[in-house]
């Protein structure tokens, strides 16, 4: 089966989810997490791409990233991917696959769109129980848009300074399951996540129809 072709919107935020392989652990202690974030900081500098949101949890991440150029995207992925697999490999004594195939992204529709992904991305370890607010969690950028702490790696700001508030009242409201499952599965097939209006806009900047149609039997005339 021919692998679908990336879509990718410069200029636009890209929620990005990649697993470790067969679902694996990625990150085993502290240090697996800093040295994560040490090559995401360097890679989306290098390469142009501005981080807005992210989380790591123990076997996947998440990324809110905007990239500036069209190579932007897959070149910073396979910067990060490389080093840290090197890294992972090398301290735990493994060869192998670390990670999926593919890193799956979404571009998204930065109006309408904007935090509603960013709560899910930092939102992730409150459904997963491993803690009760999304600032307790210390690997994602949760704790410089609620408690507005400097993160160095947030290149580019969500909102501003003082839409803080209303943000924080966002991401403590009750998350909506139609819009999480919408939310992974646009990204888990590629699609981008966006009202008809966004859709519309991308296709033509890209030249390319984004309509996409359900399978099944076309619609007799």
């Amino acid at each position: 089966m021919p692998r679908i072709a990336r879509i990718i919107g410069v200029g636009y935020p890209h929620h990005i989810i990649q697993r470790g392989n067969n679902r694996e652990k990625v990150f085993l202690d502290r240090r697996d997490y800093e040295r994560y974030l040490s090559f995401l900081s360097k890679y989306s500098e290098e390469k142009k791409a501005a981080v807005l949101a992210y989380c790591l949890m123990s076997n996947h991440i998440h990324l809110l990233v905007r990239p500036s150029e069209i190579e932007a995207l897959p070149k910073m992925m396979q910067g990060i991917t490389l080093c840290y697999s090197k890294y992972f490999n090398g301290e735990n004594g493994r060869t192998g696959r670390l990670w999926e195939c593919r890193y799956h992204s979404s571009v998204v529709d930065g109006d309408s769109y904007l935090w509603t992904v960013s709560k899910y991305i930092e939102n992730n370890p409150v459904r997963a129980g491993i803690v009760k607010r999304p600032e307790d969690y210390p690997y994602s950028s949760a704790r410089a848009h609620i408690l507005g702490r400097n993160d160095p790696l947030l290149k580019e700001p969500l909102f501003v300074r003082s839409e803080l508030k209303e943000y924080e009242r966002f991401i403590r409201s009750e998350e909506d399951k139609k819009t999480i499952e919408e939310i992974r599965k646009q990204t888990r097939l590629g699609k981008p996540l966006g009202n008809g209006s966004f859709l519309n806009t991308l296709s033509e900047k890209l030249g390319c129809s984004l309509s996409f149609r359900p399978k099944g039997r076309p619609r007799k005339k």
